[in-house]
């Protein structure tokens, strides 16, 4: 399973820096999750929530995007964006992890 970045590593070189996405997209982000938070969200009842969620291409690797849910809030990792590239045109994948690690 892959580990959350810390808080001071971005996951892109130094003379890098992230692509936010906004004006490529003009849109919200599809949302994938590992197989752990697929796992937790099913066993907690979050399956509605997350399947509707709407995260903006600003959010970054190593945020964290509670969920209130159930009477209860439930914190995910963004763990990597990935951009799918077809010819119908380009969107933003991000991908939740659950638990987090390192925090």
């Amino acid at each position: 399973m892959a580990k959350t970045p810390s808080k001071d590593v971005s996951g892109h070189q130094p003379d890098q820096s992230p692509s936010l996405g906004s004006g490529a997209t003009g849109q919200t982000a599809d949302v994938a999750l590992t197989g752990s938070a697929r796992i937790y969200a099913g066993k907690a009842g979050l399956d509605g929530v997350l399947s509707g969620l709407a995260l903006s291409p600003e959010c970054q690797t190593g945020d964290v995007v509670t969920v209130s849910a159930t009477g209860t809030s439930h914190d995910f990792a963004v763990l990597r964006r990935r951009w799918i590239v077809g010819a119908t045109g380009n969107r933003l994948e991000i991908t939740l992890d659950y638990p987090l690690r390192g925090r």
